[in-house]
């Protein structure tokens, strides 16, 4: 029996990627091939042949085999999800085997500087590892990248789920076009600012009366209209509005605009003339 490649000795590792969890089962078992596939190819971890030409995904799918419309699918799925990526070229590539494997070309070299204190490098050697080293800043950026949208994702679904609109929501994820809306407010005015506001709005409406929830705005038009920079005292305000208990009758029934009925009977008790 050949030697396994080195991912076959943690599979586990790879499923703790939360992009993988969003896959699909099927897709994650074409991901399991695209690795050992991977693992094979002249630049470890990338699709490209011996001439640095990328492998076109119906290639990929043939080489898995199977159901090659299914394997596109999966593939597509597998990119989109952001477990494969493609670099410059456009060739797909896996991330962690590339940096795992200049993780042990930089090993590799260190023990032999130590044991010759010198070492003979030929020109093929030299041209492989500048496209490995520019390969590996390529995923380096794209971890970098992939941090900011991971911060923005987390951002948002916290807004979101402060908003008090949403709290029937509590554990599921926001519809699509409210993260939308927050993102483009955090774009707009920063994170800091929409989180603020949002929680001040929040303070504001525990205090509303239970007739008045009804007024909390739409949560897509508090983000695109910016409605979360206004003070806190707006948020109170529009509560004082005429729809506070009234002091003379706690329990008096209210008119289409909201005020006491009372007070109102009192005012216009001649008819067409207040009192």
């Amino acid at each position: 029996m050949g030697k396994l490649p080195a991912f076959m000795f943690y599979p586990g590792d790879w499923q703790k990627d939360p992009c993988l969890r969003r896959c699909s089962k099927a897709a994650k078992g074409v991901w399991m091939d695209l690795l050992c596939l991977l693992f094979e190819c002249p630049v470890r971890g990338v699709f490209v042949d011996a001439r640095g030409k990328p492998w076109s995904d119906e290639e990929i799918a043939e080489a898995i085999g199977g159901d090659i419309g299914a394997n596109l699918g999966h593939i597509a799925e597998l990119v989109s999800k952001g477990v494969a990526q493609r670099d410059t070229r456009g060739a797909i590539f896996s991330r962690r085997m590339v940096r795992d494997e200049q993780n042990r070309r930089s090993a590799t070299e260190r023990k032999r500087k130590e044991r010759y204190s010198h070492t003979r490098v030929t020109p093929m050697s030299v041209n492989e590892s500048e496209s490995q080293s520019k390969l590996f800043v390529e995923v380096e950026e794209f971890e970098e990248e992939k941090k900011k949208i991971d911060t923005l994702s987390l951002s948002v679904d916290q807004i979101g789920h402060l908003y008090p609109a949403n709290s029937h929501m509590r554990g599921r994820s926001l519809p699509q076009v409210q993260q939308d809306a927050i993102a483009e407010a955090i774009a707009r005015d920063g994170a800091d600012q929409v989180l603020s506001g949002t929680k001040g709005f929040a303070d504001k409406v525990v205090n509303w009366p239970s007739a008045d929830l009804r007024f909390i705005p739409n949560p897509v038009k508090f983000y695109t209209e910016g409605q979360y920079l206004k003070e806190p005292e707006f948020w109170e305000r529009r509560k004082k509005n005429g729809r506070e208990e009234c002091a003379q009758h706690p329990g008096s029934r209210r008119t289409q605009s909201g005020a006491c009925w009372e007070c109102y009977s009192a005012k216009y008790a001649s008819g067409c003339q207040p009192a």
